[in-house]
């Protein structure tokens, strides 16, 4: 795999990305598998659109004691709600909704700090 810097930020990448709409619908074990084959490839780099609750904890599990080993890149002002997908605009939704996300990718509660 060939890897290129992102950025400024000091991040190495795949070139080869893996976006979440295959994850969708599936169990935490083929989630799982799925992330094996990944880290087996080198992809190291995953964009994820959707804020669905049930996609996030799947993945979030799979990539439990080796989270260090991806880079996931969320979609701003996409939230969940009421057992949906929804953009937004408003700012307190926007927080509420990444920190969710980040809580349900990391197991734990995460706070946006200053954003």
């Amino acid at each position: 795999m060939k890897y290129r810097q992102l950025g400024r930020t000091g991040l190495s990448v795949s070139e080869v990305g893996v976006g979440c709409e295959g994850f969708v619908g599936k169990s935490a074990s083929e989630v799982r598998a799925l992330v094996d084959a990944m880290e087996d490839l080198g992809i190291n780099f995953m964009d994820f659109y959707s804020p669905d609750p049930a996609l996030l904890e799947n993945f979030g599990y799979a990539i439990a004691g080796r989270r260090d080993k991806f880079v996931l890149q969320q979609h701003l002002c996409a939230v969940w709600k009421n057992g949906q997908y929804l953009r937004t605009r408003n700012v307190e939704e926007t927080k509420r909704g990444f920190e969710e996300r980040l809580r349900l990718v990391r197991g734990c509660p995460v706070g946006l700090g200053g954003l």
